[in-house]
């Protein structure tokens, strides 16, 4: 009798939680990535529910949306996409499923903008993201057009706030133009291209470079002067610390898909201040 009993209320709970998960609900706004998210909660506020289809930690070429998000894109009235046409995560996941909803209100970012063949990371430029905040903006007032003046007043403070970080940093690399740095893969291209820097990969193609690459690297990197490599703990290469300690360069951890986009970028732009005022 009181194993019937416990399996009761072992069913009775799960039927109970199950109703609940399905009663919960879903995100006015879906973003495909994280600094997509900083821009609609900086406008928007924290009261509109906002899903990331590819979470903090994840990496993009591989990641597949949960049951959860299915459920959020199911209820979202708004999509912020990446938009590059070398971003598969949308073209596999999710641009089907909005061709087939033109209720669904969408904010493409890489319509219209320079993009660069290769390189889906459009986020990692300023002016792109204050494009994009207007555009967002725009939609969330189409949508819920009484709160304009809160959205209004939100989106000319965000606006601010990208203008200041552009100033520091053109401010940092004016007298530095075409300096070159290290990262792991082609990953910010488009913040090299906004500030006159150049960016060169380690990887290609995510493939870890041959020695006779790794050898010539070695070889451009101290007679260009370089000093800084980026990394990403998604692409480690165990020979990192050697090459560091071959040209005297600094290791910087840095994470690209950081939700806190706007302070992301400007330590970015300290390690470079940092860099160049080393003797």
């Amino acid at each position: 009798m009181a194993m019937r009993t416990s399996y009761k209320y072992f069913i009775t709970l799960l039927i109970f939680l199950l109703t609940s998960c399905d009663m919960q609900p879903g995100a006015d706004i879906c973003v495909s990535l994280p600094p997509q998210a900083y821009l609609v909660r900086r406008i928007a506020g924290e009261a509109i529910p906002v899903s990331i289809m590819i979470p903090p930690g994840s990496a993009p070429p591989t990641y597949s949306p949960t049951p959860s998000q299915i459920r959020d894109l199911q209820q979202c009235r708004l999509y912020i996409k990446n938009g590059h046409p070398d971003f598969h995560f949308e073209k596999k996941h999710i641009d089907p499923y909005l061709m087939e909803h033109p209720e669904i209100h969408i904010v493409d970012m890489a319509d219209s903008m320079d993009i660069i063949p290769g390189d889906a990371h459009i986020w990692l430029s300023p002016s792109i993201m204050r494009t994009a905040a207007g555009r967002i903006y725009r939609e969330l007032n189409a949508i819920w057009p009484e709160r304009n003046d809160y959205f209004y007043a939100n989106y000319q403070n965000l606006i601010r706030d990208i203008d200041s970080l552009d100033r520091e940093l053109q401010s940092i690399f004016r007298d530095h133009r075409g300096v070159e740095f290290l990262t792991m893969h082609p990953s910010w291209t488009y913040f090299a291209r906004d500030y006159g820097i150049r960016q060169i990969s380690i990887r290609e193609e995510n493939k870890a470079p041959s020695a006779r690459q790794l050898s010539a690297l070695i070889d451009h990197a101290k007679n260009s002067g370089i000093r800084i490599i980026f990394i990403q703990k998604e692409f480690a290469f165990e020979q990192t610390d050697v090459l560091a300690r071959e040209i005297n360069a600094q290791v910087v951890a840095l994470d690209p898909l950081n939700e806190s986009w706007l302070n992301n970028l400007r330590l970015t732009g300290r390690i470079f201040l940092r860099t160049f005022n080393d003797p």
